[in-house]
């Protein structure tokens, strides 16, 4: 009887939140073994697989004998581990898992050879508050990383997690008081100044609305499609920040720029942010442009043109509209509707 769909090392099979996970069912010597690798990934399972197979008889899938006895230090080898994880598997961006490197680097030298499965978050939360920048880069980064520990490295216990106590800091509205979006005038100047590749790095970012890590995953691995009922052009992202693909319908000039972009190959986040800064001082910009401005910028021109922020908030891929009016069309100001005076 089939027992689920087959891998390398036996079958994989819906656990009782729905993951897939990778079962070990092999023959040896006359012996069955069966036994959850507790991996939902193919990377991860193969790695148990090489520790199964180099020792069937004594394969735990705990983790690694040695990390388990002399417990779990946040080292030098184990972060680059993470930090390879973090791009290869998340497909995150080079500048977020810079960011991680650098965090990382941080707790590490607070933490010192400290076991990571013995750590009161008590400890954590007094290191947090000698940092005077980087709070919420620093919790989310010891958060994704004791994640790992627990759902890819298999050698910590989720009861052990000592960020399970911190929470990531909910991002402060700070474009109440700092504008961040820009107006169609101060756009058009400083593409006035942008050639090339940067030129066409703006146009999708006005064009889409889109993350920088969103058009640094298209350039990577998207690609420019046709709407199935309109004809029109779509941008297809392989992955968002939530993990998700994302599809965006463009015009026509703004699909040329994205094909020009995919074929130019990666965008560097500091070299753009530099040259947006160089444009921005060429067309006599009092604040400079920055890439993020553009998500900004894109949600205030559509409600102040007139568009609903409900289709603004779908364009935008956000959940909820709130989050469009709260965090991204700040400034935008509603149509005016009947007064006395």
């Amino acid at each position: 009887m089939a027992k689920g769909r087959p891998w390398d090392g036996g079958y994989i099979r819906a656990d009782s939140k729905g993951r897939e996970t990778y079962y070990i069912y092999r023959k040896i010597s006359g012996r069955l073994f069966e036994v959850s690798t507790r991996c939902h990934t193919s990377r991860a399972a193969h790695e148990q697989l090489k520790r199964f197979e180099a020792d069937p008889a004594n394969y735990k899938p705990a983790g690694v004998a040695q990390i388990q006895d002399a417990g779990i230090h946040l080292s030098a080898k184990l972060a680059e581990e993470f930090l390879r994880w973090s791009k290869a598997e998340k497909k995150n961006s080079e500048k977020w898992v810079n960011d991680q490197q650098r965090s990382l680097a941080w707790w590490s030298d607070r933490l010192g050879s400290s076991d990571l499965r013995t750590l009161k978050t008590s400890r954590l939360v007094e290191a947090l508050d000698d940092a005077k920048t980087g709070r919420k880069q620093h919790i989310a980064t010891l958060k994704a990383f004791c994640g790992w520990l627990i759902k890819v490295r298999h050698v910590m216990e989720k009861r052990e997690d000592p960020s399970a106590g911190l929470s990531v800091p909910q991002a402060r509205p700070e474009q109440w008081t700092t504008v961040k979006a820009v107006s169609l005038e101060q756009l058009r100047a400083v593409r006035e100044h942008l050639a090339g590749t940067w030129r066409d790095a703006l146009d999708v970012l006005a064009g889409t609305g889109w993350h920088f890590n969103e058009l640094s995953r298209f350039v990577a691995g998207g690609s420019v499609e046709v709407h199935p009922m309109n004809g029109a052009r779509v941008l297809a992202c392989p992955q968002t920040k939530a993990g998700e693909p994302l599809r965006t319908e463009v015009s026509a000039g703004v699909a040329e720029a994205a094909t020009r972009l995919r074929a130019a190959g990666a965008v560097d986040y500091w070299a753009l942010h530099r040259e947006f800064e160089r444009a921005s001082t060429s067309a006599g910009l009092k604040e400079h442009l920055r890439p993020g401005h553009m998500r900004h910028s894109v949600a205030t021109w559509a409600i102040n043109a007139g568009a609903h922020p409900a289709a603004v908030a779908a364009f935008l891929n956000h959940k909820s509209e709130r989050t469009t009016k709260r965090f991204y069309a700040t400034h935008a100001v509603p149509q005016k509707v009947p007064t006395p005076f």
